[in-house]
């Protein structure tokens, strides 16, 4: 029972994707297990698959937790943000970082969208703007509401230059 227990923990800590990969993981080599052998040689072998499992069910649930307090994004020469989607705590802090030789901007204003669909924030959140960062220079954004803002670049909208910052 308690091992139930601790899958469901672990199902809820990891989310769904994290839960269905491990499933499947743990499924096909129980099946592989019971494919042959004798019944002690499938249980150790099935005994293998649940550890084998639940380490990997460990590491999802290590890598959900690492949704921190801080993240940074890089702005490229490339014009992409980099990653283009992050997650963070609520009450994060976001470091959006030119690392490249023009100017960008993190922009989470609608009004100043050149196409409607780049830009949105979660119900009452003011807009805001890091204004055109100089090559080197850094923004820095507190999340206090949690949701999902879809952002862009002033200069590089229409080439793609888009981003999304989940805050959970």
């Amino acid at each position: 029972m308690d091992g139930i227990r601790s899958w469901e923990a672990a199902r809820n800590r990891i989310g769904r994707r994290g839960f269905l990969g491990g499933l499947t993981v743990l499924s096909a080599t129980v099946l592989a297990a019971c494919s042959g052998g004798t019944a002690s040689s499938s249980n150790a072998s099935a005994a293998t698959a649940v550890s084998n499992v639940n380490t990997a069910l460990n590491s999802e649930a290590k890598a959900a937790q690492s949704i921190g307090n801080s993240a940074t994004v890089k702005m490229t020469d490339a014009n992409v943000y980099d990653p283009a989607t992050i997650t963070i705590a609520k009450g994060g802090t976001v470091t959006w970082q030119n690392a490249s030789q023009t100017v960008h901007s993190a922009t989470f204003d609608p009004s100043k969208a050149a196409k409607a669909g780049d830009c949105s924030l979660p119900q009452g959140v003011q807009p805001f703007d890091s204004g055109l960062l100089q090559p080197g220079q850094t923004f820095s954004h507190t999340f206090d509401t949690a949701g999902t803002y879809k952002y862009f670049c002033v200069p590089h909208e229409t080439l793609g230059m888009l981003g999304t910052v989940i805050v959970q």
